[in-house]
């Protein structure tokens, strides 16, 4: 009877080691988001991006976040030449025509993202809905 208690009790020690090795195992390898903000008011008509350039490191994930009350934004990258290698798991974002990432309107409090694979320099354009002709630029630096 001890070895198969002995038994049942290293067998259980394994699988418990294993469920907390599993469930930490996306913890140890996830990379980092980092966050640009959309901020503007419909009083005053403007809108401007925090932080207008942001240093990532290869890997991380950048997310764009509508801030700007009462306003749609849509994000383009410049270069399509560059931008269709340069993202993987792209949420709320498509390739356009060009071969280049763009999202569709993201409404208030809405949130599009692109996780960055390569070292460069990747611009790109931010329009406001209701605001013809107003581009704000931004780009991501990645190291």
């Amino acid at each position: 009877m001890n070895k198969k208690r002995l038994l049942i009790t290293v067998g259980l020690g394994f699988v418990f080691a294993m469920i907390i090795y599993v469930s930490n195992v996306g913890r140890i390898f996830a990379q980092e988001c980092r966050v640009i903000r959309i901020i503007g008011m419909e009083i005053h008509k403007s809108v401007r991006i925090e932080p207008e350039t942001l240093l990532v490191s290869k890997g991380d994930c950048v997310v764009w976040f509508n801030r700007a009350s009462a306003e749609e934004i849509k994000v383009t990258f410049e270069d399509g030449k560059r931008c269709s290698s340069l993202s993987q798991a792209p949420a709320g974002f498509s390739l356009d025509h060009e071969n280049c990432y763009v999202t569709s309107w993201i409404p208030f409090g809405g949130t599009s993202s692109l996780r960055f694979m390569e070292k460069g320099f990747y611009g790109y354009v931010l329009e406001v809905k209701g605001m013809p002709g107003i581009k704000i630029k931004g780009a991501i630096e990645v190291k």
